[in-house]
Parts: structure tokens; C-alpha cells; sequence
């Protein structure tokens, strides 16, 4: 063996070699950690996704939960409902219906599966399949069916909701959706290059499918070809294991899907990207290793630093901010991009892909805040509901308890409402409600809460008003009865209420307390009494004292 021959052999193994060895270790660093980072990103892509569509099923669940305890709801199941109030009904459905693009029919039916009312004709008997839909809902309050199919061969889904009254079933509410919303949801994905969104029901129909540019109705490939995806797929214990991944090939291409269950529903949503076009990269690296192999020990070494430095610092980096937004929710964190090579681009797409999360979070958060707002107001006026007004009034009771300041409570019940709507026609009943509420607002300058169909409650704070509370009654009830005009016309009509009120004075009560049922109480006992008086004028009761009344 001569020298040359020893040298070459010296190099390989001194230079080469462990240099080949740290390439090789720093190629599988790398692809090992590209693959954590796109598992990280298709986790929070899924879970932004699936949060969308609880959201959704919520806001679903909420209002047909609130129609379905409407009392005109539940007398409409009890079937104690005349004709025009049913009508009433069916339109109220109807607009619901036509205010959303994403739903076609709206329907409810008692626990004889009569439909009691629904957006369009119908006829007396929910159609065939309701058992089914009922059978697959359990013994859930809300569920989200699988694809239906109806007579015209359309495909559909239907949301359903429990309604009970004392622990037994009341009925049913009932929502027909279209498919065109989640594909709504499947555009608006921000997707890795090449990935796919799978929105399966419980029967592994797809409801939506595709990239974001493109959908599919289908598979693409055969049952066949996918045979190591549905051996995968079938292994998987969902019950257990509500998330997840698992890999597979199709085609000899290897694949990762990400999937995650959707509450209220039998569906899965899945993420799958194709594996090969992301670790195709590492094969540039193992030729890369043995091209370097001839250069010499500190050229080696460099690269070595080099490659460390480039390429599994900014992986971890990647990996590192995407887990700590994950475990802190913090959606402000970004990947720092310092370069416009590979690596580069892929902190720009995982930053632009945290940009949509997080506009979704706040979209989400704004359509939280608004739909916490409809939960608190009447449906017409926009003035407090029943619960959300009794709710404030307890709150202000404590609040001047803890001040020891005074408040006054009036309950406002109009006069012959009933025979002015039959009169003069619903729509200018609704008309009178909203002129009395805004009247209500502006001179007591309180807090107005509707809690039945003409009875109003109003909570007064300010000091002012509190002391000089007859004065602002007498305002209300002048205004009501002079300044109501029909819109439209040039007709004028007066507006005649019972209003009682109480005027608290905690100054006196030396830390006793208050319930809104007893103050509630006294304004309306005191509202009897000017209706059982003939009608059309005011009582103020003092609390505590003598009843001092000012009629």
C-alpha cells in the first residue's frame, strides 16, 4: 500500500466519512423536524376548523333552542294555537330562512312528529326518516345528521334539537342546511401546498372535499388504491383518540392525514399532504454529503456548521413557535423570517397560516360578542329580554344596597292591547312596542326590559329621576297618549298604560336586601291596582314605609 493510497484512505476516514455521518445525522434532524412542524401546522389548521364548526353547531343550537322554548312554540306543539298565530309562527320561520343563504327549510313538529310549523308548505306529518334522525340522535339535546338525500335528489343536512318541558319531549326543531356552507369552509382554508381537506359524515360521504381552489364531490383514487389508508384509517379507536394522525402510502407516495372529530356529529375532519414533496428535500442533502466528501477537514467542519446553523436551527425555531402557540393560545407569536431560501418560505407560509388563525379568532370572538348580544335582547324592540332584565335588576338592587342610595322599578302593562292589535293590525302593534320603548328610554333615562308582549320593565338609577319620579311618569304617559303616529299615514292614535311603581330608598333599610322577584312584585301589584281602577294612569309605592300612592 503506498502513501497516496493511505492518504486517500486517511482522508476518507478522518474527512469524509464523519463528515458523510454528520450530514446524514443533520438530513434526518431535519426532515424529522420538518415533519413535526407540518404536523404542529395541519393540528392547528384541524383545530381552527373544527372550533368554526362547534361555533357554528352553537350558534344553531342556541337559536333553535330559544324558538323552541318560545311559548308560542310550545303551545304550538300542545296544539293550542289558532290559525293566525300559526301563521305568525310559520312566518317568524320564514324569516329566519330567508336571512340565511345557508339554510332552506326550518320546521318544528310535537313528539307525534306533526309539524306544527315550518318556513314553507307542509304537510301534517314530518316526512319518513324522521325516526332515523331521531334514533341517531340519542340521547343527545342537539345533533347534526349525516347527508340526507331529499325528494328532489338533492343532497342535505339537517340539524335537530330536543325540546323538553318538565324532563319529558315537548317536540322537535328542525334546520335543513346545504352543503354550500362547509364548502364555504373549505375555500376560506388555509392550506399547505398540495393539502387536501376531507369533511366526512358518519358514513363516509363526503360533504366537503378538496384544495381551496378546487372541490371534489369523489375520491380520487380506487378503494383499492387505498387500501394502506383504510387499513390505517379502520385501526384507528376514535372513541379513545378524537385527534390524531397516521400515515400511509397510495400509489407508492407516502401520505400524512391529520383528522379530528366534530362535536354534535358523527363527521371528521381531515388534512392530508403528501409527504414526498416536503421530505424529496432531504435527497439534495445526501448528495450534497457526498459531494463535500473530497473537500478538505476545516472546509468539512464549516459545513458542518453551516448546515447545523441553516437548516435545523430555523426547523426548531418553526416547531418551537408553533407549540408554544399551541399551548398558549398566544396568536401575536411569529416565526422569524431571516432568509428567501426554502426554509424561508416555509416560515412565511406557517406565518401567513397563523395570520388567518388568527384573524378566525377574532372573527370568532366578534361573532361570539354579537350573539351573546342577541341572547340578551328582545327579538323586536332590542331592549333587555325577560331573563336578561331580571338579571340587571338583581345587580342594580345590590349595587344601591352596598351605596345606600335610592332606585324605583316600574312595571308598564298597555291598556287593551290585544283589541288595539285586533283594530288596527299587528304591524302597528309592533309599532306602538317600538315607539314605547324608545318613549320608556328617553324620559325615564333607565334601563328598559320587555317581559311579555306589552309589559315592559324599567329600572331608573339616576337620582334625579328617582325623586322626581310622578313628574316623569305624567311625561310618559302625556307623550304616549298625544305623540304616536302611525308610520306612513298622518293618523294619529293615543296610547293608554297601567304603570305601578316602587321607589326604593335603601338609605332607610339599614343593610337590608332586596330580591328582584319581590321588587318585580311590588310594581306589578301596584300596576293592578290602576288597572283594577279603572286603567290609564300611574301608582307609586314607597318601599320601605307606608304605600304613599300617586295616581
Amino acid at each position: 500500500m503506498n502513501i497516496r493510497t493511505s492518504m486517500y484512505r486517511i482522508v476518507f476516514l478522518m474527512i469524509a466519512l464523519p463528515f458523510l455521518l454528520f450530514s446524514l445525522i443533520t438530513t434526518y434532524i431535519y426532515s424529522s423536524g420538518l415533519q413535526n412542524a407540518l404536523i404542529e401546522s395541519l393540528h392547528v389548521v384541524a383545530t381552527t376548523h373544527v372550533t368554526e364548526m362547534t361555533d357554528f353547531c352553537e350558534q344553531q343550537k342556541d337559536y333553535m333552542t330559544i324558538i323552541g322554548t318560545m311559548d308560542i312554540s310550545r303551545a304550538a306543539m300542545k296544539g293550542s294555537l289558532d290559525k293566525d298565530l300559526c301563521m305568525y309562527l310559520d312566518n317568524m320561520l320564514y324569516s329566519r330562512v330567508e336571512s340565511l343563504s345557508y339554510l332552506n327549510t326550518f320546521a318544528l313538529i310535537d313528539s307525534d312528529y306533526r309539524v306544527v310549523a315550518c318556513s314553507e308548505e307542509h304537510s301534517t306529518f314530518a316526512n319518513d326518516g324522521i325516526d332515523s334522525l331521531i334514533k341517531s340522535m340519542g340521547d343527545q339535546d342537539f345533533f347534526f345528521s349525516d347527508i340526507l338525500i331529499d325528494g328532489q335528489g338533492n343532497k342535505t343536512l339537517v340539524a335537530i334539537a330536543r325540546i323538553d318541558e318538565q324532563g319529558e319531549t315537548l317536540g322537535y326543531s328542525l334546520m335543513e342546511i346545504n352543503l354550500d356552507f362547509y364548502e364555504g369552509i373549505r375555500e376560506r382554508a388555509a392550506l399547505w401546498n398540495d393539502a387536501t381537506f376531507y369533511l366526512l359524515d358518519g358514513r363516509q360521504q363526503i360533504i366537503s372535499a378538496g384544495t381551496s381552489e378546487e372541490g371534489r364531490d369523489n375520491f380520487v383514487t380506487s378503494a383499492t388504491e387505498r387500501k394502506d389508508y383504510i387499513k390505517n384509517y379502520e385501526s384507528i379507536d376514535f372513541v379513545k383518540n378524537p385527534q390524531g394522525y397516521f400515515q400511509y402510502k397510495v400509489g407508492g407516495k407516502g401520505y400524512i392525514t391529520y383528522y379530528s372529530n366534530v362535536k354534535y356529529t358523527h363527521w371528521r375532519i381531515l388534512l392530508t399532504v403528501s409527504m414526498d414533496n416536503f421530505l424529496s428535500q432531504k435527497y439534495v442533502y445526501y448528495i450534497l454529503a457526498f459531494f463535500m466528501i473530497s473537500l478538505c477537514t476545516i472546509l468539512a467542519f464549516r459545513i458542518g456548521s453551516f448546515v447545523s446553523k441553516r437548516i435545523v436551527h430555523p426547523i426548531k425555531s418553526i416547531s418551537s413557535t408553533l407549540t408554544d402557540i399551541r399551548e398558549s393560545q398566544d396568536y401575536s407569536l411569529r416565526v422569524s423570517v431571516e432568509r428567501k431560501d426554502e426554509i424561508g418560505r416555509l416560515a412565511v407560509e406557517v406565518n401567513n397560516l397563523i395570520d388567518y388563525i388568527e384573524t378566525e379568532s377574532l372573527y370568532k370572538a366578534q361573532q361570539r360578542r354579537l350573539l351573546q348580544q342577541k341572547a340578551e335582547q328582545d327579538a323586536l324592540t332590542k331592549v333587555l329580554n325577560k331573563e336578561r332584565i331580571s338579571q340587571y335588576l338583581q345587580e342594580a338592587l345590590d349595587r344601591h344596597c352596598s351605596e345606600n342610595t335610592e332606585m324605583a322599578v316600574l312595571f308598564l302593562d298597555i291598556d287593551d292591547f290585544k283589541i288595539f292589535n285586533d283594530k288596527y293590525g299587528h304591524h302597528v302593534g309592533d309599532q306602538v312596542l317600538l315607539f314605547l320603548t324608545s318613549l320608556l328610554t328617553r324620559e325615564s333615562e333607565g334601563t328598559v326590559g320587555r317581559v311579555g308582549g306589552d309589559e315592559f320593565l324599567v329600572i331608573i338609577e339616576k337620582p334625579d329621576n328617582v325623586r322626581s319620579l310622578d313628574q316623569c311618569l305624567r311625561q310618559i304617559e302625556e307623550k304616549a297618549g298625544s305623540s304616536f303616529v302611525i308610520r306612513g299615514s298622518d293618523c294619529c292614535l293615543p296610547i293608554y298604560c297601567c304603570i305601578g311603581a316602587v321607589r326604593i330608598d335603601f338609605t332607610v333599610m339599614e343593610g337590608e336586601t332586596l330580591s328582584a322577584e319581590k321588587a318585580i312584585g311590588l310594581a306589578d301589584s301596584a300596576m293592578y291596582r290602576v288597572k283594577n281602577n279603572g286603567k290609564n294612569g300611574h301608582l307609586i309605592l314607597e318601599y320601605p314605609g307606608s304605600e304613599t300612592a300617586n295616581t
